[in-house]
């Protein structure tokens, strides 16, 4: 199990998009970067990428932590300077980065929130088989796994 948490892969991903031309990195964007970074994870390494639980929310997979730090921001772009602890993603190990960077950002960054909803809502997707109203239920690290494997 790793010793990464939710919240040091959304600093880094904070970073990463801070870093970019246009910076649309929303809570709800967010969400699904990290869903598609734990199913890559998952598939590559056999391994959770964090601890945290992905859970199948109205709007698609959502880790619960990340969001309660996040949801100040609305549906505004989130940026460092809004109290984001970025800090904890220096902490990431460098081959991490270079992970997350390549086989999430790079891939997934550039799409809108929009877009990446649809894409983590998929039919026969871990969101759609796990998701129902009202009920927040987890997602499993297997199901996890075989959509990364996509």
């Amino acid at each position: 199990m790793s010793n990464l948490t939710a919240l040091s892969v959304a600093g880094y991903f904070i970073e990463l998009a801070a870093e970019s031309d246009e910076n649309d990195l929303t809570n709800l964007k967010l969400q699904k970067l990290l869903y598609f970074a734990q199913g890559k994870h998952l598939s590559q390494f056999d391994t959770p990428l964090f601890h945290d639980d992905i859970e199948a929310w109205k709007l698609g997979p959502v880790v619960r932590a990340v969001y309660s730090e996040y949801k100040k921001c609305g549906a505004f772009p989130i940026t460092v300077f809004d109290g984001s602890p970025t800090s904890a993603s220096r902490n990431l190990p460098e081959p991490i980065k270079a992970f997350l960077k390549k086989r999430v950002w790079d891939k997934y960054g550039k799409y809108s929130a929009s877009y990446l909803v649809s894409l983590s809502h998929k039919q026969g997707g871990p969101w759609r088989k796990f998701y129902k109203a009202e009920t927040n239920a987890t997602i499993p690290l297997d199901a996890l796994k075989a959509a990364g494997e996509e």
